[in-house]
């Protein structure tokens, strides 16, 4: 599942821009859903967006 964390960064950095950081969040979860809805993911969506949240909040820290 590598490839989905590097597919994460990715949409994190498309939609980088100074300040919004909520707004972005949303953003990025939004576009992780389209993914989560066409791979047909095999984890509850609860539990998919619980760690998508969480890597977003990380990878912020770590990549801005």
């Amino acid at each position: 599942m590598k490839w989905v964390w590097d597919i994460l960064k990715l949409f994190m950095y498309l939609v980088e821009r100074p300040g919004e950081g909520e707004k972005k969040k949303a953003e990025v979860m939004e576009l992780m859903d389209e993914l989560y809805d066409e791979l047909n993911i095999q984890i509850p969506g609860e539990v998919y967006h619980l760690i998508v949240s969480s890597a977003i909040d990380y990878l912020a820290l770590v990549l801005f």
